[in-house]
C-alpha cells in the first residue's frame, strides 16, 4: 500500500472549510518535491487554498552557510505572511527543524531564531495546527526503528474510517464530560487516581497531530497519588522497561528504578508534576512499537505524561513533556469502565 493511495482520505480528516488558506510546510529535499504538488492538489480538491513553502535541509545549509549574519535577519513583515493562513499543516518527510548534518555551527543561532519567528507566528490558537509525518526511511532511522515496521505501522495507522473515529471521540466526550475521579489499576496491585475537576477533554480525530486516534485532558496537577506500572520508559535516549512510578500530591516520590527517580529529582521545576491523560482510539493500531506517535493512539492503551500542559487547559508551562504509554487492567472514571484488561470497553 502506498501514502499517495491513501491521501485522499487522509485529507478528508482535516475537515478544510472551503476557501480557506492552507499553509503546507514541506520538511522534505528537492528529490520528494512532487509529493508536496500531489498533497496540494488533494487540499484544493476539498475546496482549500494551498501554499507551498519547502523547508528543504539542503537548501537552509547552503543558504545560512553563503549568506552573511547581517543579511540573515528578517523583517517581521516576513513572518506575517505565514500568519495569514487559516491552517497549516506540517508535511514531514523527516524530524522538522532538525538541520543539516553539515550545517554551519557558527550560523546556528541565526537558524534558531528564524525558527522560532516562525512558529511564534503560526502556532496562534485561532489557527488549525496539523503535523503528519510520512512513512520514508529517514523517519524510520531517526525514530530509532525499523523501516519496514515505521512504515507498515504508520500507513495503518492512516488508513481508517475517519467518519467513524469522529463519531466514536465525540460520543466518548460526551459521557465522560464532568466525570471527575481517575483510578487506574496496572499489574493488579498499583492503583494510581487523580482528579480532573472541571477540566476539559479534547479529542484527536484528525485536525492535530498525525495519526489521529485519541482523547486527551489535563488532570489537577497536585492530585496524583498512588502507583502505576509502566511497561516502557524512555528518558534522555535511555529506556527502562517495567518501571513502577509512585505519586504523591501529583508529583513523583517513588520508582522501582533507581535511574529514572534519580532523572526526576534534577528536572526544572514541575517536570516531574503528572500533566495528561490519554485514552487510544485508533482500531488500525494494534501494537506498540516504541514509538510514541502511534503507540499513545492504540486502541485499548492509556496513557499518562509528565510536565507541561498549558497547551490543553492545564497550568503547568515548564519545559518538558514526556509521554509513558501502558495497557491498563483496568481504568475507570468515576463509575465508568473505560478500559478493561487492555480492552477499550465504554
Amino acid at each position: 500500500m502506498e501514502f499517495l493511495n491513501i491521501l485522499p482520505n487522509l485529507v478528508s480528516a482535516f475537515e478544510i472549510k472551503k476557501g480557506s488558506i492552507v499553509l503546507l510546510q514541506f520538511w522534505g529535499d528537492n528529490k520528494d518535491i512532487d509529493f508536496l504538488d500531489k498533497f496540494a492538489i488533494e487540499i484544493a480538491k476539498i475546496g482549500g487554498i494551498p501554499i507551498k513553502h519547502q523547508f528543504s535541509r539542503e537548501y537552509l545549509k547552503d543558504y545560512f552557510s553563503q549568506v552573511t549574519n547581517e543579511n540573515l535577519e528578517f523583517p517581521e513583515n516576513y513572518f506575517k505572511v505565514f500568519g495569514l493562513a487559516d491552517t497549516i499543516i506540517d508535511i514531514c518527510m523527516y524530524t522538522p527543524v532538525i538541520a543539516h548534518k553539515d550545517f554551519p555551527k557558527d550560523k546556528t543561532a541565526a537558524y534558531k531564531n528564524h525558527m522560532r519567528n516562525l512558529f511564534s507566528t503560526v502556532s496562534s490558537s485561532e489557527k488549525k495546527l496539523i503535523q503528519l509525518r510520512v512513512p520514508t526511511e529517514q523517519n524510520a532511522v531517526e525514530a530509532g526503528l525499523e523501516v519496514a515496521v515505521y512504515n507498515e505501522t504508520l500507513l495503518a495507522a492512516y488508513n481508517i474510517n475517519y467518519s467513524e473515529l469522529k463519531l466514536t471521540s465525540s460520543n466518548l466526550l460526551n459521557k465522560l464530560n464532568n466525570k471527575k475521579v481517575v483510578t487506574i489499576t496496572t499489574d493488579e496491585i498499583n492503583t494510581l487516581s487523580f482528579d480532573l475537576g472541571n477540566r476539559q477533554w479534547f479529542k484527536d480525530d484528525g485536525t492535530g497531530d498525525m495519526p489521529c486516534g485519541e482523547i486527551y485532558i489535563a488532570p489537577i496537577e497536585e492530585s496524583a497519588n498512588g502507583k502505576i506500572l509502566l511497561p516502557r520508559i524512555e528518558l534522555e535516549d535511555n529506556s527502562y522497561e517495567n518501571v513502577t512510578l509512585g505519586f504523591k500530591n501529583g508529583k513523583v516520590s517513588a520508582s522501582s528504578e533507581k535511574a529514572v527517580l534519580e532523572f526526576f529529582k534534577n528536572v526544572p521545576e514541575n517536570a516531574d508534576t503528572i500533566g495528561e491523560l490519554g485514552i487510544g482510539l485508533n482500531k488500525h493500531v494494534k501494537k506498540l512499537i516504541g514509538l510514541d506517535l502511534t503507540d499513545e493512539k492504540c486502541i485499548g492503551t492509556a496513557h499518562i505524561a509528565l510536565g507541561m500542559n498549558i497547551m490543553f487547559g492545564g497550568k503547568n508551562n515548564c519545559p518538558f513533556h514526556a509521554d509513558f504509554v501502558f495497557k491498563p487492567d483496568e481504568l475507570k472514571i468515576d463509575e465508568i469502565v473505560v478500559i478493561e484488561n487492555g480492552i477499550l470497553v465504554i
